[in-house]
């Protein structure tokens, strides 16, 4: 094994403590446990949903050059 550190939030930190004392192991072999099931595509719910990204690209204007030319696209709209 590779020894590594990782740095959580409080949050996380607290739940992956919470399950480690649940099951009375390390937490280590539950952040193990956690990153196996996700990298081998067992974890179905750490993955988002299409539905929820649905709205990616509902804005689309088919211009190229919205990043360099907002200003005179949005003076536009108030002529």
């Amino acid at each position: 094994m590779v020894r590594t550190q990782l740095q959580l939030d409080n949050t996380t930190y607290d739940a992956i403590r919470a399950r480690a004392h649940q099951e009375r192991r390390s937490m280590s072999a539950v952040v193990r446990e956690i990153l196996h099931e996700h990298l081998s595509g067992q974890c179905r719910t750490a993955r988002p949903k299409p539905k929820m990204l649905s709205f990616i690209g509902s804005g689309n204007s088919g211009l190229t050059d919205v990043s360099v030319r907002h200003d005179e696209y949005l003076a536009e709209d108030f002529r």
